[in-house]
């Protein structure tokens, strides 16, 4: 999934940014995607995670994310804005989705790693 979201979020950002990458432009493309990609891929995943994955019923992910969404949200703005700056100041335009799905992949398991954590505890 985030190969082709983050394919229209890089392209529609080149659009929007008319391809510049001077520190102000940088700047906001940062904030453009934290704002926006970030929060909707961590909704997505524990969306999937907790009804697909774990097979839990609605109220129990709706519980879950309530409690979880934030301090999940707070870990990925600890790290995301260094990495989009990183991806959107250094990395090519065509190689900025992959770079963003290696850093995809690695959150997807710092992720899973928490939400294992939880469901053991919880046991």
């Amino acid at each position: 999934m985030e190969g082709p979201l983050g394919h229209y979020l890089h392209k529609l950002m080149s659009i929007i940014f008319k391809g510049k990458n001077d520190t102000r432009t940088v700047a906001k493309m940062v904030l453009f995607e934290q704002l926006t990609s970030s929060p909707c891929n961590n909704l997505l995943f524990m969306l999937y995670y907790g009804l697909v994955i774990e097979g839990r019923t609605w109220a129990l992910v709706k519980n879950k994310i309530k409690k979880d969404f934030t301090p999940v949200q707070l870990a990925a703005w600890k790290v995301g804005p260094m990495v989009a700056w990183v991806n959107n100041q250094f990395v090519p335009l065509e190689l900025r989705v992959i770079f963003h799905c290696f850093v995809g992949l690695c959150w997807t398991i710092f992720l899973n790693l928490k939400a294992r954590s939880a469901v053991i505890k919880d046991s």
